[in-house]
């Protein structure tokens, strides 16, 4: 039992390091994990982002649920980017307001989301083949490609017939980014019965909302159904594209009018406030605890202090997006990780001064207070899910940020509280040193090794 304790000593030494590490990376005078840093992400109210205003085309033509199902595909595309926690609303009748956080590329994104995303597979024959971005010349298609050439541009497969899990950015073999594809339904036969009758003489046309992205040879046929396209550039505008195609075309066509830089909703002086409160909260729980409950208190101090590093570490690592509501869920969690040492605390005492053993009291302490630890972090954790679908759902990111940081600090709470405070108490247990019963807190007359019973206080 000793040697087991001591492994996992080790175990929370080495996770405490580790995640110190991380959470020095990127923010201690530019100190780098393996070459890169880890800065923390920070919300649009924290750190200000970009601003893009879109507008439908045709605003008569707008139904309210078409406008609804184009916040949803947008919401999806700007997720894709890496971004959590992006503020879509819409704006009048017709008009939808997209507010992103600390984004890289914004150039990228004002394209992915002016992009209606349809995109229409079209068999050339042996017509000469299409520039890349040029606007698709023909509007007398056939409706599809049988197995004989094509005089005319047919279509082979149209834009709902994707198949979104097929969709991928990758490589050739020159190292140059191509998009993966793949086509379900009938568009699979028509594909294959189109690149059979057309390889080495054929062409066929990859139109994106009306442009040209690619029109290659056909080199083979294409008995798959998926595909790849290529000549697009650079990573990024891979990357937008496949976040196009992946996440289906939009219902309407928006145009961008307006586009410009935010600053943080809030300023500076907030951020320093709300750390500033969550130092002080965490300084008055740590000092509550080491007063009232005095060797485990401390020991629960030194569980909460590697909680705090862990969380922190997890939060660069996913990573989250901070947000104030962010924060004030972890400041919660915190309060739900001492709830436990508290559950467990007391019930060690009472089975102190029912006069057992201190090992046998801090097993049973540990054990008898898990079900209701275990009861009300799931309650807990089942209110985060809830909390968070319903964010996602009506595209409110600030609950979808506050019920994160609570899910995952209840969830770490459980193993510090259980695991990390449990273990330091085995250890100074095992040492078979003589205490004072004030240590405890118990009221106790004297308080020994594993093989002494405790008796009760004559002066209780």
């Amino acid at each position: 039992m000793r040697q087991r304790n001591y492994y996992f000593l080790l175990g929370i030494i080495l996770l405490f390091l580790v995640s110190l590490t991380v959470d020095l990376a990127g923010t201690a005078g530019g100190f780098k994990v393996f070459g890169h840093g880890t800065p923390v992400k920070q919300g649009l109210d924290l750190t200000g982002g970009i601003r893009v205003l879109l507008q439908a085309r045709n605003c008569k033509g707008a139904s309210q649920d078409a406008m609804t199902s184009a916040i949803d595909v947008i919401t999806k595309r700007v997720n894709a980017f890496g971004v959590s926690e992006p503020q879509v609303s819409q704006v009048g009748s017709c008009g939808v307001d997209v507010e992103v956080p600390d984004i890289k590329d914004p150039d990228q994104l004002r394209t992915t989301l002016g992009s209606t995303g349809l995109m229409v597979i079209y068999g050339m024959g042996s017509l000469a083949q299409l520039a890349q971005g040029a606007v698709f010349p023909y509007t007398n298609v056939k409706t599809y490609c049988g197995a004989a050439k094509a005089s005319l541009p047919c279509i082979v497969a149209n834009g709902n017939e994707l198949d979104s899990g097929q969709i991928g950015v990758s490589t050739d073999n020159l190292g140059q980014p191509i998009v993966l594809f793949g086509v379900k339904g009938g568009a699979v036969g028509r594909l294959s019965d189109y690149t059979s009758a057309n390889v080495g003489t054929g062409h066929m046309a990859i139109v994106l909302d009306g442009k040209v992205v690619s029109d290659p040879n056909i080199q083979g046929a294409i008995t798959g159904g998926n595909g790849e396209i290529n000549n697009i550039g650079t990573v990024d505008a891979a990357t937008a594209l496949s976040i196009s195609l992946k996440y289906g075309a939009l219902p309407i066509a928006f145009d961008i009018q307006a586009s410009d830089q935010v600053s943080a909703t809030l300023g500076p002086q907030y951020v320093r406030a709300s750390i500033v409160a969550g130092a002080i909260g965490l300084g008055i729980v740590i000092l509550f605890m080491l007063i009232y409950y005095r060797l485990p208190g401390l020991l629960a101090d030194l569980a909460l202090i590697v909680y705090a590093t862990v969380i922190f570490a997890i939060f660069k690592l996913i990573p989250v997006t901070l947000t104030l509501a962010g924060i004030a869920g972890f400041i919660l969690s915190i309060g739900m990780a001492v709830d436990a040492n508290v559950l467990i605390f007391e019930r060690l005492k009472e089975e102190i001064r029912a006069g057992k053993t201190l090992g046998a009291a801090i097993e049973a302490g540990f054990n008898r207070a898990w079900t209701s630890i275990r009861d009300s972090n799931i309650s807990t954790m089942i209110t985060c899910v809830v909390l968070y679908w319903f964010g996602q759902t009506f595209a409110a990111a600030v609950i979808v940020g506050f019920a994160t940081t609570l899910f995952i600090g209840v969830l770490i709470s459980m193993f510090t509280a259980v695991v990390v405070s449990r273990t330091f108490l085995r250890l100074i247990v095992g040492r078979g040193m003589q205490f004072n019963p004030a240590l405890f807190g118990a009221g106790l007359e004297k308080v020994g090794r594993d093989d002494v019973v405790i008796r009760r206080s004559t002066q209780e």
